[in-house]
């Protein structure tokens, strides 16, 4: 046998001490957040007792009224201190409002707000002790968190039989049964309730109702197969007598026969004895009577049983082997019903609704399983602190159509109960598991790139209009569609449409993406905008409208809302600069970190500070415009180093003044005032001084053109620059002008031509495209042909 020599087993045995040194304080570097093993490795992969530390756990949640008129105290609707698990923690942790009025605000004197309250996990025993008064003591405190959350919802859990009176949320019953050890006991009471609750109450195969047909069946088949054997031995008797001593033969040949042994009871086939004398014509006419109507009461039975459950269809056919020889369709044998009802009784069982059976635990049972029932339809499992199932933090949507685009956060979809929701807006838990995640990590921030073919394309999304709950359409095309048209969902059918067919390198959104007043939760309707690019793993970019902070949040928390989630690449920006959302965005070249294309983005605020001198809508500041100068000085370098064509665009909400220069050449529609600023703060020079050679907005939801306007620079050198608009895309903003057809607009851009291109896709003809231009060659903006 070979064997190593032992030096060198001897330094192998090192090394492998060596890794699994390194492998645990690696592991324990991560727990302690001075690396991020998750950056790197599936979080399966690390051991929960390395997972990097939560701030806090939650351990309790509560629903309160609040009765105050100034509904923004924070104490109001939150519980006291001291209730709760653990009592009053102090500084060891407390309870959380969630800033959000359960009633949307539809009640002007009671307010509802959920709560819960965390644990700080760093606080200690004695420190939670020390907050009760007990000073000194060695007592070991419970210290429980909440690692699961269900909702009970009535209407569904109480379909489960024997669960209508205790209406325990599915999920903790599927949970039970999937943990759940089941023995004699348990099987006996699942019989009993089958028994108890199926029947003439459901359509599901009982075992008596089977039993029934059981019977019934070997009955029919029995009978119908001593009527073949009958005329089986009709033919053998006439061959006999053909012969010339039928009788003889035939007794000859019964002889042969072993004994009958039938045995209707189980169904099986039995050998049958054939007659010993011949079949007179009579006979034969008579079995061939009988068969009929065995065949005909057999078709009849059939027919009831598929009647009872359409979904049956067709009954199973039996397999053939490769090698049998063909059958007439005279000596096919008779088809029986047993495949009908076992098809029948596999539909019943696979039922998930009225058919059910499941035992439903008592209390008791459900709380040595950590499983406890708060209120509203509450349910909180309870277990030790655990870095993986912990549960960190809740938040609330709103609305049948809400979604959650945060990757560890989970929503509950059945409806909070006995709560103050409007009923077209009820109110749905998402809770976080585990830690905090950055979404500015780079795990969730791709690099921009170039393709290598040199191209790279953006979708421009402009005025969504997105409300709480599916909200309401305005002026839908055609007029038909009208009748039953929920906003938001057809709105995200056609956007998933036309993601499917460009599939865009980059989203940009040009404001509006939260309708105002039909958003009382500005951050449902936000994440439902905001979700496709999320789940595509698509970057995106967001400007604010003039309607966004209209809702329930401010500007600041919904561009900061926008800016923390995954691949957005949107940014608060700097605080000298007036407004929020001032950024730069740059795409990198195929194969170099040098600057192909930059994207700038602004803030166009909303309407004028000062109505009476300046009526209409606001302007792009100066502390702006200083700003982009300032940003387009800081990549001059890495634009320089670029080998091929750099090339950039402007993306904002309210259009420039210059917009109204319709005078001159443009591509498009336009079907609407231009509700530019009287004001011209001189935003479309700085943008040619950078080198901006396209303009694209929002706003004016029926003008989709692009416009070309040109000035002259020092009266001798021609400016020239594109002024495009996106058009409206959101059936919940307005759409009227003469039947306007909700939109997007798409740029496609090559900087190893120094070109840009751009086309249109309407949600009547996703699949043609509309108006397709070339704006850009060789860098510079193309005349007008």
């Amino acid at each position: 046998m070979f064997g190593l020599p032992r030096r060198w087993v001897r330094q192998l045995g090192y090394v492998f001490i060596f890794i699994v040194i390194s492998v645990v304080l690696l592991l324990i570097a991560n727990s302690q957040n001075i690396i991020k093993l998750q950056d790197y490795l599936p979080e399966s992969l690390t051991p929960s007792f390395f997972q990097p530390v939560a701030d806090s756990y939650v351990i309790d949640v509560s629903i309160n009224n609040c009765y105050s008129y100034k509904s923004n105290q924070e104490s109001c609707g939150k519980p006291l201190a001291w209730t709760g698990e653990l009592g009053d923690l102090r500084t060891a942790g407390e309870w959380v409002k969630v800033e959000k009025d359960l009633s949307l605000g539809s009640s002007w004197f009671r307010q509802q707000y959920f709560s819960y309250k965390k644990l700080n996990s760093d606080a200690s025993d004695s420190e939670i002790l020390a907050s009760k008064g007990h000073k000194d003591s060695d007592e070991k405190v419970n210290r429980r968190v909440i690692v699961d959350i269900a909702i009970a919802n009535p209407q569904k859990d109480a379909k489960i039989k024997g669960n209508e009176k205790s209406k325990i949320p599915i999920h903790i019953l599927e949970e039970f049964h999937a943990q759940n050890v089941f023995d004699d006991v348990d099987h006996a009471r699942l019989q009993e309730l089958g028994k108890e609750y199926h029947g003439e109450k459901t359509n599901a195969v009982t075992e008596d109702q089977d039993n029934i047909a059981s019977k019934k069946i070997n009955d029919m088949n029995t009978k119908l197969e001593q009527e073949e054997e009958n005329k089986a031995n009709e033919k053998l008797a006439d061959d006999a007598k053909v012969k010339g001593d039928g009788k003889a033969e035939a007794k000859e040949f019964e002889e042969d026969i072993p004994p009958q042994d039938p045995d209707p009871s189980d169904g099986k086939k039995g050998n049958k004895a054939i007659p010993e004398q011949e079949a007179s014509p009579e006979d034969a006419e008579k079995a061939g009577k009988e068969e009929s109507n065995a065949a005909k009461e057999i078709e009849e039975f059939k027919a009831k049983a598929n009647k009872e459950n359409p979904q049956l269809g067709k009954s199973k056919k039996p397999m053939e082997s490769e090698d049998s020889e063909e059958v007439s369709p005279e000596e096919q044998p008779k088809e029986k019903v047993e495949d009908t009802i076992l098809e029948k009784r596999e539909v019943a069982q696979s039922r998930q609704e009225l058919d059910r059976v499941m035992i439903i635990p008592t209390k008791d049972e459900l709380k040595k399983r950590g499983w406890e029932y708060k209120s509203h339809g509450i349910w909180v499992k309870y277990g030790p602190v655990n870095n993986i199932k912990a549960i960190t933090g809740i938040d609330l949507l709103f609305g049948e159509d809400a979604v959650e685009p945060r990757p560890n956060w989970k929503l509950i979809k059945d409806p909070l109960t006995g709560v103050a929701t409007q009923p077209d807006k009820p109110a749905y838990l998402t809770f976080r598991r585990g830690t905090k995640e950055d979404y500015k990590d780079k795990k969730y921030q791709p690099i921009l790139k170039i393709n290598q073919n040199g191209k790279f394309k953006i979708l421009q999304v402009a005025d969504l209009h997105f409300s709480t709950g599916v909200g309401k359409c305005r002026d839908p095309f055609p007029a038909s569609t009208a009748k039953g048209c929920q906003a938001d969902p057809r709105t995200l059918k056609f956007l998933e449409r036309v993601l499917d067919i460009e599939k865009p390198d980059l989203v940009v959104l040009t404001g509006d993406q939260v309708f105002g007043d039909a958003a009382p939760d500005a951050e449902t309707a936000l994440f439902k905008a905001l979700n496709p690019f999320v789940q595509r793993k698509i970057p995106f970019a967001v400007t604010l409208g003039n309607h966004d902070d209209e809702g329930s949040l401010s500007r600041k928390e919904i561009m900061g809302l926008s800016a923390n989630l995954p691949y957005s690449m949107a940014a608060l920006g700097a605080d000298e600069v007036e407004g929020y959302g001032n950024y730069l965005v740059t795409v990198e070249g195929p194969s170099s970190r040098n600057l192909a294309l930059s994207l700038y983005f602004l803030d166009s605020h909303k309407y004028s500070k000062n109505p009476k001198v300046t009526p209409g809508y606001d302007w792009l500041k100066e502390s702006q415009l200083l700003w982009v100068e300032q940003a387009a000085a800081s990549i001059e370098k890495a634009v320089a180093s670029y080998s091929k064509i750099h090339l950039s665009m402007a993306f904002f909400h309210i259009p420039l003044p210059e917009y109204r220069n319709l005078q001159q050449p443009y591509i498009g529609d336009k079907k609407e005032g231009v509700t530019a600023p009287r004001y011209n703060s001189g935003g479309r020079s700085v943008f040619s001084e950078v080198g901006v050679k396209v303009v694209s907005v929002g706003h004016d939801h029926c003008n989709d053109y692009c416009l070309q306007d040109t000035q002259d620079k020092d009266g001798l050198t021609e400016n020239k620059m594109w002024l495009c608009y996106g058009g409206g895309s959101g059936e919940g903003g307005y759409g009227g002008y003469g039947g306007y057809v909700r939109r997007f607009r798409v740029f496609d851009i090559d900087t190893a031509n120094g070109e840009i291109k751009t086309w249109k896709r309407a949600e009547n003809n996703p699949d043609s495209v509309l108006d397709h231009q070339t704006i850009v060659q060789g860098g510079k903006v193309v005349n007008f042909a």
